[in-house]
């Protein structure tokens, strides 16, 4: 029988408290509640609950909690207090009890910052007593390198805890920046440390429907570059056939290129209409299955109902590097309005009412040269003329998000 996986996540506090730990503790207990895990959120303040999620508090974890004020506030001035050592006890043993024979353990921030000085001793204690656990030590903060906390440091014990380096630990910190300081502070190795750096839980900041974020994570879309939008129903006149040639041109540098049709087949006496038959013959002719996708595919693949279509491509909108729109007679170009609501590239054929539209905040492709040149210049376009903001903001879902944090940081660390 396979054995239930189990994990302790403790930080002073939870939301609704807020903080920037704070913030990532839910998505990341969701991410590893995910992946089978029995999830423990040990804190002194706040609760996060859901499927397989439960928080269990400590009052005196919480630096805002009557006891450990009183406490902090005669260690600032650099003086143990008298109950320091019951409180250290007391809270030693809750520790205890809380983890109880779960043996994976994440400790964030308190074994680095002096907010609750008695919770950082009695977590040193516990792990030195427990060698045969795995703990990792999230290190977002080092006081001892803080100017906001230096006149309130002393050279012994408990403070000298937040500047020392623990054996059989597993240290993470979230830049290479804080892993050059920390192997400095620490004395230890850099390889010792592992980056994980913070990352964004972007469906939600941005309001995206569960089916688009299924979608991403099933097209591992933030593998690919770049994404294309072909957002055109399966109409001669959209001119799809043109995009479907210019992917192909560009997989040449781009190998892993995805051009995703938005509009479902067109019908007729219970099959395909020639044109979308000619669409789909195309893709296979130029062997880009791979390389651009039907989105109504994708739809009978995960069984997502059609209704669906108009959400997911309003999505698609914000993680696509370039819109191509290439259709030959339009009465406006409403996806012109859509890309430039989004801040997405959009590329479009040179008709006169897309250039009435959109004036100059469009790539206009010329109908009466190649795809291949068509390519070319898009190929320039993506490499020199996308914003600052449009590029950090592909990097930000492509490196910073939830979806790949599992794979990307925490399996190699945790499962090895």
């Amino acid at each position: 029988m396979k054995s239930i996986k189990q994990i302790i996540i403790a930080h002073y506090s939870l939301p609704p408290v807020v903080g920037g730990v704070e913030n990532i503790i839910g998505p990341q207990a969701e991410m590893f509640a995910k992946q089978g895990y029995l999830v423990t959120l040990l804190s002194g303040e706040g609760n996060i609950e859901g499927k397989n999620i439960k928080t269990s508090n400590i009052t005196d974890l919480n630096p805002n909690s009557p006891h450990i004020r009183s406490i902090q506030r005669i260690l600032r001035l650099g003086s143990l207090p008298e109950n320091y050592e019951f409180r250290l006890q007391n809270l030693q043993k809750k520790i205890e009890t809380q983890v109880g024979d779960i043996n994976t353990i994440i400790i964030h921030n308190i074994m680095s910052m002096p907010f609750n000085l008695t919770a950082t001793e009695a977590f040193w204690n516990y792990i030195e007593k427990n060698p045969d656990k795995k703990f990792y030590l999230w290190t977002h903060d080092l006081a001892w390198l803080m100017e906001d906390h230096k006149n309130n440091l002393y050279n012994r014990r408990p403070w000298t805890l937040l500047k020392s380096a623990l054996p059989n630990v597993h240290y993470i910190t979230i830049s290479e920046f804080r892993r050059r300081q920390m192997a400095e502070l620490l004395n230890i190795p850099r390889k010792k440390i592992t980056v994980i750096p913070n990352v964004l839980k972007y469906q939600d900041f941005l309001s995206f429907h569960d089916v688009t974020t299924q979608i991403i994570s099933h097209l591992k879309l933030f593998y690919r570059y770049p994404f294309v939008l072909i957002p055109a129903r399966q109409l001669p006149r959209k001119n799809i056939e043109r995009s479907i040639r210019i992917i192909s041109n560009l997989r040449q540098n781009f190998p892993e290129i995805l051009g995703i049709i938005t509009g479902k087949p067109e019908m007729e006496n219970g099959g395909l209409t020639s044109y979308s038959q000619y669409l789909v013959d195309l893709v296979r002719e130029y062997d880009l299955e791979k390389s651009v996708i039907f989105l109504s595919d994708i739809f009978a693949e995960l069984g997502i109902t059609e209704a669906k279509n108009r959400e997911v491509v309003h999505d698609l909108y914000f993680v696509a590097h370039l819109v191509l729109y290439l259709s030959l007679d339009e009465g406006f170009g409403l996806p012109i309005l859509e890309a430039g609501a989004a801040r997405t590239p959009i590329a479009v054929t040179q008709i006169p009412v897309f250039r009435e539209v959109a004036k100059d905040g469009v790539l206009y492709l010329p109908t009466d040269e190649s795809p291949e040149f068509n390519a070319n210049r898009l190929m320039k376009f993506l490499k020199e003329n996308l914003s600052k903001s449009d590029i950090l903001f592909k990097r930000v879902f492509s490196r910073y998000n939830w979806q790949t944090y599992w794979q990307d940081y925490l399996k190699p660390i945790l499962e090895e």
